[in-house]
């Protein structure tokens, strides 16, 4: 089961597998996990009616958003996790060996493709999601506004009226599988040009995020140092490589995470393929980014228009403590900065709690009045899913409704 839209140049198809997901884009399939929370839950949560879009770091795979994600889709919230080219379950699944499709890596695409996924969930949820970016992540979300803020500039409109009829992303069918067929056909046809014009997020939260090189010299100097790292990786392996990298002083402050944090991060960095971590570095670095001046113009621009934009920084990471403090400087306060008590490169996993509450303050801030009462929408189908358990032979989160509690396995 499937559903397709347009975007920009590409045909883009978005599959729902229980609670793993595929979303392919020219060519590519990027992994996406979704923690859901009941149909109930996800009317009442109030402050946290509008879906979130999160992603993960260099290295990284979307699990890594669980901890944080407990707390959200406790709340209501319906949380995806969108997985970068090389990255997670499905990297490079669906374009083979990833030395033979560089482009795949580009930064750019990659941000045209969590756009359109983004597009996607704003659809057929009826609510454009709230975009997080955290580390590399967040290279590709603020790639994403930029990308976004020019089609403003060339006339796009900013649109945020929701689809309420769609039902895409429902709960689960009969089957106990989640239900895509036909949902995304409804209301598209009328909505197809506003849409696809429209910035497919409500809020953009950038976390632990470079934001460009200040000239093209520092352009230069990150593209040497990026290119290096991609030597090293693929002559000595991801576990030499990755070993050097976790003794960085950016990641210090994890030293003080508990054993069972620390294993599944180093895990989670051993599990990648050397030649995609690579291209990463080469294709998708901070070298690939906007100048720092031109990536400050299109977040003032996306918050001049309404769509609020935060940042945060750990206040033990003193490299990004310092991106933060220039960034509220320049914006002239036009972009929400926060530095996170106790917290250092890594916010979502050293403060969870912390990181929850600050996200609940941006779903708040920009989320829309509901159209009507959840029970009246077509988005959830109680018959076929009677007691609001999502489950899957690859569920690591399973949610239930509010009133039988949350359940975590």
């Amino acid at each position: 089961m499937a559903s397709e839209v347009l975007k920009k140049g590409g045909e883009v198809t978005s599959e729902v597998l229980g609670e793993t997901r595929g979303f392919d884009f020219g060519g590519m399939r990027f992994g996406v996990k979704a923690w859901r929370a009941s149909a109930s839950d996800a009317r009442e949560g109030g402050a946290l009616s509008a879906p979130i879009v999160l992603v993960h770091g260099f290295a990284q795979q979307a699990s890594t958003w669980d901890d944080a994600v407990r707390l959200l889709a406790g709340a209501g919230a319906e949380c995806f996790g969108f997985e970068l080219a090389g990255h997670g379950a499905d990297a490079c699944s669906a374009g083979g060996d990833p030395a033979e499709r560089p482009d795949f890596f580009d930064l750019c695409f990659q941000a045209r493709a969590l756009l359109a996924f983004c597009r996607v969930v704003a659809r057929d949820a009826g609510v454009a999601p709230v975009l997080v970016g955290y580390s590399m992540g967040g290279r590709v979300a603020l790639q994403a506004a930029c990308l976004a803020a020019d089609d403003l500039r060339d006339g796009g409109e900013l649109n945020r009226i929701s689809l309420r009829s769609s039902a895409a992303f429902a709960p689960c069918d009969r089957a106990r599988r989640l239900d895509v067929a036909g949902a995304c056909q409804r209301d598209v046809t009328a909505n197809a040009a506003r849409m696809s014009a429209a910035v497919p997020f409500s809020a953009l939260v950038l976390e632990s995020a470079g934001l460009g090189p200040v000239d093209n010299a520092a352009r230069e100097a990150l593209r040497e140092r990026n290119f290096a790292w991609a030597a090293r990786v693929r002559g000595e392996g991801v576990s030499a490589f990755m070993s050097w990298w976790a003794g960085l002083p950016l990641f210090e402050s994890q030293r003080n995470l508990d054993d069972d944090q620390r294993e599944r991060l180093r895990a989670g960095r051993f599990a990648n393929d050397a030649e995609s971590l690579a291209l990463s570095f080469e294709q998708a670095g901070a070298h690939q980014m906007p100048l720092r001046c031109e990536s400050i113009r299109a977040l003032c621009e996306l918050a001049a228009k309404g769509i609020p934009v935060s940042y945060l920084a750990g206040e033990l990471d003193a490299k990004y403590r310092k991106v933060l403090a220039d960034l509220r400087a320049d914006s002239h306060d036009a972009v929400s900065c926060r530095a996170v008590p106790r917290a250092g490169h890594n916010i979502h996993l050293e403060q969870p709690e912390a990181f929850g509450a600050i996200l609940e303050e941006v779903v708040e801030s920009c989320t829309p009045e509901p159209a009507a009462p959840w029970h009246t929408s077509s988005r959830y189908d109680i018959e076929t899913c009677e007691t609001g358990i999502i489950r899957s032979e690859n569920t690591e989160l399973n949610i239930v409704n509010r009133r039988h509690g949350v359940v975590f396995p």
